[in-house]
Order: C-alpha cells, then structure tokens, then sequence
C-alpha cells in the first residue's frame, strides 16, 4: 500500500466491488474515460479486477481516503513496457472525489512508485480534446504532443483527442 496526502493506493477488495461497479457503468464517465461502457454486474467487474490484477503489465490500484479505506475510485498504468521505461495513464475517480486534490495525490503516487520500483521515465495519456480533465495534466506537468483529429465516436459525433505525456524526473 502506497500513502500521502489524504489517500491510499491499494489492491481492490471485495467492499469495493459496489464503487466501482457503480463508476464501472457510468456512462458518461465511461464517455470521458475513452471507454465503450457496457452494462457490467458485481460479477463481471470482479472478473474485470482478476484480470487487471494478472496481468504483468499493468499496475492497477484503488485509490481510497486514508484511515478508512473508502474506494474513490482506481487509477493504473497499462502497456507498462520495462525495457522503454514507458507506461499509459488511465484514472478514474468517483465524481464526489473530483476535484479535491485526489488525482493529484493518488498521480503523485502512482508516479514516484513507478519511477522508483520500476525505473518508469515517461507516461502517455488520451484525452478528450474538449474535456477539462486535458488542463489538469497540464497543470500537473503533462504537455500536449498531438492530436487525433476526429479519432473517436462518442453521442453522434467524432471527438479530437489529445495525446499528452509527462517525462519522469531521474
């Protein structure tokens, strides 16, 4: 377990499960997290869990308050590929958590551990080009390195999305 600033990063348990089965089918969350949300049940969720858990190149961790453990939400990085020192972002935090501090926390974390356990130099990011969440990575030390121009189909329409990275400190 990983702690600072107000939070935890921690392996899913199965108080989780209503959490993030609850984000998990939120669907205009989903929207904005590039995903193709499907209905999922608790079952399939814990299924979506296991398999994050098993893969080698994926590191995947609750964000929960610190002292309580309540689940905020989950933020890992996928493609982890060791040799390069590379990695890509997802976050997902409950909108209750928005806002507050968390994401910043709980990528501070995820970051330093990964630099350090795993010599990670560099993460990459899509996000919506419209999407708010685009001026928090900047804010956060990400810069914009292109754009995919009308790259996915989301309520009718085609949306820009934005690639973005963070060079790691050595």
């Amino acid at each position: 377990m990983l702690e600072g600033q107000g939070i935890e990063l921690r392996a899913w348990r199965e108080s989780d499960l209503n959490t993030l089965c609850a984000l998990r089918n939120d669907l205009a969350l989903q929207d904005l997290l590039l995903t193709q949300a499907r209905p999922g049940s608790l079952e399939r969720v814990r299924r979506w869990l296991v398999d994050k858990s098993d893969q080698e190149q994926v590191l995947f961790f609750v964000v929960g308050r610190q002292g309580t453990g309540q689940c905020l939400g989950y933020i890992q990085l996928v493609n982890l590929r060791v040799l390069h020192g590379t990695a890509e972002l997802g976050i997902c935090l409950a909108p209750e958590a928005q806002g507050k501090g968390v994401g910043r926390a709980a990528l501070q974390l995820l970051e330093n551990y990964a630099q350090q356990v795993f010599a990670l130099r560099k993460i990459v990011l899509q996000v919506l080009a419209e999407q708010g969440a685009a001026e928090f990575y900047r804010r956060v030390g990400y810069r914009e390195v292109g754009c995919l121009q009308a790259h996915v189909f989301q309520n009718g329409q085609y949306r820009d999305v934005l690639v973005m990275e963070r060079l790691l400190e050595p």
